[in-house]
């Protein structure tokens, strides 16, 4: 089961007994009510009460005129068939856990479920002030209670188990982000990102051994790192100026962390210099390299980064691109055979990490013949 907060939107008024009268209608085409019930209101529990319970509880609501936002619209959505493994009262239980939960308990409110739609649902509609004290109850991180009590209500009655995005997973701490992933796929070269997560255990130990801020920044200049503030964090980047956020290294390298170690952050002040005043050295250079490897890759980087060498200072559109290793790749695959080859092990490379069910058909002649055509109609 999953359940999904509807939240109001800006242009449209908040309409609790528009909502309630849904609800109870199941105005959807091809939709059906199945269940209704009504919660804490002095009119009653039935469908028949509807109209005096949707009177007394805007009653409620118009204490508070100048809230905007005095709804709570929740949606539970059930696999098919479970409806007829759950009573009237096992769903009302359900409901009343959400409430519960989300600290509506005492609060006014309409619950219908609907059916012969893509999915069995159950629609709750809470009012968010308070009857008798009139406070106005907003839950905070509600995403993390709706969870929790979906998976406990699954368990409780054997319902099919949907993990949520809140269920406790061990992070993969060299997963790359998006950002990272994506300059992978844009140039064909290992990100910052990469670079930094490769040395992740010696950098780690060296910060554990820190015992001040400029030792930290001597620690990460080792790798070609410097750390920065940014908004309320801070990141890591590198020489070109690509970032990741510092926690993304590990969790005790967030600023909250860092800063309790270590106090206020200080900007490093000078370059790390070694024994004798000498500038320390760097033990590893963070210098983008082919994601893909080749035995022959060498030739061809080297030509790669000679161009790029003599590059004019304003250059072309084409000289900009032929900045891209990727770019590179496919302008020299016009006449040359092995940036062809590496063109097709970077293809091969990413199959291997995709979900793809069936084998993909090697590169043949004709295939190859196809992307030199496409490729000079491109120039």
């Amino acid at each position: 089961m999953i359940a999904t907060k509807i939240g109001k939107k800006s242009s449209v008024p908040d309409n609790y007994t528009r909502l309630g009268e849904y609800i109870a209608a199941a105005e959807e085409k091809g939709e059906k009510l199945h269940q209704f019930w009504i919660c804490n209101c002095d009119a009653g529990t039935n469908i028949e009460d509807l109209d005096l319970a949707l009177l007394e509880i805007e009653a409620v609501r118009r204490q508070k005129p100048d809230i905007a936002d005095k709804t709570y619209h929740l949606v539970v959505s059930f696999r098919p068939g479970e409806q007829d493994r759950l009573s009237k009262d096992d769903l009302m239980a359900i409901e009343a856990e959400y409430a519960k939960a989300l600290g509506y308990a005492d609060h006014q409110r309409v619950a219908g479920t609907h059916i012969n739609t893509d999915n069995f649902h159950m629609h709750i509609a809470f009012n968010k002030v308070h009857p008798g004290t009139l406070k106005v109850i907003t839950p905070h991180r509600d995403f993390k209670i709706l969870a929790k009590v979906s998976r406990e209500m699954e368990k409780k009655y054997g319902l099919t188990i949907d993990p949520g995005m809140t269920d406790s997973k061990e992070r993969d701490p060299n997963k790359l982000s998006p950002a990272a992933r994506d300059y992978e796929a844009h140039t064909w070269q290992e990100s910052f990102q990469r670079h930094v997560l490769k040395h992740r255990k010696e950098i780690l130990e060296g910060l554990g051994k820190a015992t001040n801020w400029q030792e930290v920044h001597k620690v990460l200049a080792g790798y070609d790192i410097n750390l920065k503030l940014r908004g309320n964090g801070m990141v890591l980047t590198s020489l070109d100026g690509q970032p990741m956020k510092a926690s993304q290294l590990d969790r005790s390298c967030s600023k909250k962390k860092l800063e309790e170690r270590f106090g206020i952050f200080e900007a490093q002040q000078t370059k790390p210099r070694g024994k004798g005043g000498q500038r320390a050295k760097t033990k590893h250079h963070y210098k983008p390299k082919p994601i893909v490897r080749h035995r022959n890759t060498a030739a061809l980087w080297r030509r790669y980064l000679c161009n790029r060498k003599h590059l004019p200072i304003k250059p072309s559109w084409k000289a900009r691109a032929l900045r891209n290793w990727k770019i590179f790749l496919l302008t020299e695959a016009y006449q040359d055979p092995l940036a062809m080859t590496l063109i097709i092990a970077h293809r091969e490379m990413l199959k291997t990490f995709t979900i793809e069910q069936h084998k993909a058909p090697q590169p043949s002649l004709n295939e190859s013949n196809n992307f030199r055509e496409r490729y000079h109609k491109f120039l």
